[in-house]
């Protein structure tokens, strides 16, 4: 029964994708009620399946990157649904060529448009694994370590316009109709929802048409001369024109690491990223400008000056029930238990309730450790703020920081 599913996800979500987004624009619903609700559903229905079955069990956990990754595909969504504002007021101001084939049927004309965007984007991501400047700008793309549904809109926002544009521009010059090419991008965010998917599907003989993860994961291998197979966003074709398919008995084997062996130390949050593909110059006056910004807020927070070892020392729970003393050991942040107001609970001592905490210079914050308080039936993502020099808020979550829930610590002298 479970391979019989395997088998069918992909056909089963692509077609249903396909069927509701073709058959909203075609009947001329609004294109952001029918697109906007049958991706964000894809999307969480992926979410949970990875988790369900996962291909990598060591990736449903996360390695500290979702709030990064939903920040991107935030970003370089908002910057697609602007690119589709203005596509639709410049069919409507500028008089293209008429060479699309309008009088075809609207799937028809959909798979056409589709096809025209996905050859740009394999010929452009092809290039940017050979020239340095557009490797920059896609090496943020492959710095995730680890793959599943989110990291597939993973990239700087000026790639994304440079990997884009060309297809879209040339679906404008021929005079297809903004919706057909609204709802061919729709179809191409599911796909590379399923493309970079931590779900453990087959696609059988649909992998030799259609770019599925079972595929796209060898992209993504950590060692860079590895990399450079299945460029694909949606076809197969391109890559087999350009002879840089991958689709052999070895794929059986173990995948091995994700990421970008060769930069070990890729920054970690937006902002750096952003910078990464830019000259030291580039860089040096962006962190300026920064500092300038800082210098003038600086009087304003009592707290500007948070140092890494802020955290240690004796603190409290608000609420009098423990006392942890937070130490540092190897260059990390962790916590233990030494005072328990229960005698019931003495068996808490000596416990550690915190670990592999960092100190994150950017965001005065103590971030990318773990928690798990005796009351707590496992572990938990937090990162730890000061409000001030004596209290501080400590924060657990599972996967999105926003639903996390806080306590209060009060320091101890």
């Amino acid at each position: 029964m479970k391979k019989v599913f395997q088998y069918c996800i992909y056909p089963v979500i692509m077609l249903s994708a396909s069927f509701i987004l073709i058959f909203g624009m075609k009947n001329g619903y609004n294109m952001y009620l029918v697109s906007l609700p049958v991706i964000t559903l894809s999307g969480v229905l992926i979410l949970f399946l990875e988790r369900w079955m996962p291909y990598e069990k060591d990736w449903i956990k996360g390695k500290g990157d979702w709030n990064l990754d939903l920040t991107y595909y935030i970003i370089n969504y908002c910057i697609k649904l602007t690119a589709q504002y203005l596509l639709i007021l410049l069919a409507q101001s500028i008089s293209f060529f008429n060479w699309f084939p309008k009088e075809q049927p609207f799937w028809l004309q959909v798979i056409l448009a589709l096809t025209i965007i996905d050859f740009f984007l394999f010929f452009v991501h092809l290039q940017s694994h050979k020239y340095k400047f557009l490797w920059n700008l896609h090496a943020i793309h492959h710095s995730s370590e680890r793959l599943y549904f989110l990291n597939g809109d993973k990239r700087h926002a000026l790639h994304q316009l440079i990997e884009g544009g060309p297809g879209i521009i040339v679906c404008m010059v021929i005079g297809t109709p903004p919706v057909v090419i609204i709802t061919a991008l729709a179809l191409l965010a599911v796909n590379m929802f399923m493309q970079h998917t931590n779900l453990d599907y087959k696609a059988g003989i649909l992998k030799k048409f259609f770019c599925v993860a079972e595929l796209h994961r060898w992209h993504h291998r950590a060692d860079f001369k590895d990399a450079q197979v299945n460029y694909g966003a949606w076809l197969t074709v391109w890559d087999y024109i350009f002879k840089t398919a991958y689709d052999k008995p070895k794929m059986l084997t173990k995948l091995g690491e994700i990421g970008i062996a060769e930069e070990r130390n890729f920054p970690k949050n937006y902002w750096k990223q952003f910078l990464y593909p830019f000259s030291k110059k580039v860089q040096q006056q962006s962190k300026t400008t920064l500092l300038m910004l800082a210098f003038v807020l600086a009087g304003t927070l009592s707290f500007a000056q948070t140092t890494a070892d802020d955290i240690t020392g004796n603190w409290q729970l608000q609420d009098g029930s423990k006392r942890i003393h937070v130490f540092k050991e190897n260059g990390k942040y962790h916590g233990k238990i030494y005072w328990v107001k229960e005698p019931a609970k003495q068996s808490e001592i000596g416990k550690k309730v915190l670990w592999n905490l960092v100190f994150d210079m950017d965001d005065k914050e103590w971030n990318g450790g773990e928690i798990q308080l005796p009351d707590m039936s496992h572990s938990a993502s937090c990162y730890i703020k000061l409000k001030n020099a004596n209290t501080a808020s400590v924060t657990g979550y599972h996967g999105m920081k926003l639903f996390g829930k806080t306590k209060t610590l009060l320091r101890i002298n």
